[in-house]
């Protein structure tokens, strides 16, 4: 999606109220609290940070030691807008942004898809160098092909992740998966359905790709709230789902 302007104002717009996107930031903002208490002087980067909203909901809570990159110029223009710092990075040499910089929490949320296996394993290594001492790597990703479906397709995403794959990656670079869930779980089913018929129309043409758009649009008020009101309790209540559209990680030098 790097040259995606229309996509990169949609993310601008939602994702301060959209459901999906505020049931991340909650994840996010409750591994910080959980592993550093009330702690608020910490050095955060947002790597692959798009139009910068988890630096923004960061930064309303407290946190202000807080840097971000990205590929795409459309994306640092409507960061630098929020008044964030926010500047080019490329996630497959993460060692060249600010190299001096070192951080207690390194977040990436759904960037790591333009990444092949050997890419992958350099970005966690350079992640891990930049690492302060007790610090956490906070990763969301796409989760199984079977979630695919027109959003893979306008965000130009080659492909989807399960946990076993992250394990090896980890393995592989001196980090530890300490925790992993996929999400959302109870509302799985209902997208998979809605994904499988994407794929069917894509399969049979009955789609225009150059008309196509993403599928994350705003549901109107009242289904936004009961989505958010089933991703929150099922925050609560289940630690480590086993199935969802999305996989969330946190990430530990071994």
């Amino acid at each position: 999606m790097v040259n995606n302007r229309a996509e990169y104002e949609r993310m601008h717009d939602l994702e301060r109220n959209l459901w999906w996107y505020r049931s991340l930031h909650d994840k996010i903002l409750h591994q910080i609290s959980r592993h550093f208490g009330k702690t608020r002087d910490l050095a955060i980067l947002d790597a692959g940070c798009g139009t910068g909203g988890m630096l923004a909901v960061l930064r309303e809570n407290g946190y202000d030691d807080l840097a971000g990159f990205d590929f795409s110029q459309d994306a640092i223009e409507l960061s630098v807008e929020r008044g964030l710092d926010v500047s080019f990075g490329d996630l497959r040499q993460v060692e060249e942004f600010r190299p001096e910089g070192r951080y207690d929490v390194i977040i990436c949320n759904d960037a790591l898809y333009i990444l092949n296996d050997e890419e992958m394993v350099r970005a966690l290594a350079a992640f891990r160098q930049r690492l302060k001492p007790n610090g956490l790597i906070l990763v969301n990703v796409h989760a199984f092909d079977a979630f695919a479906g027109t959003h893979d397709v306008v965000m130009n995403s080659p492909r989807r992740y399960r946990k076993k794959m992250f394990e090896q990656y980890t393995h592989r670079v001196g980090l530890k998966l300490s925790y992993a869930t996929y999400w959302p779980f109870f509302l799985a089913l209902p997208i998979w359905l809605v994904r499988r018929w994407q794929r069917h129309q894509l399969k049979t043409g009955k789609i225009d790709l150059d008309a196509l758009e993403s599928d994350v649009q705003y549901p109107g008020d009242s289904v936004n709230r009961i989505l958010r009101f089933l991703t929150d309790t099922e925050h609560r209540i289940i630690r480590r789902a086993p199935v969802g559209s999305s996989l969330f990680m946190v990430m530990k030098a071994a």
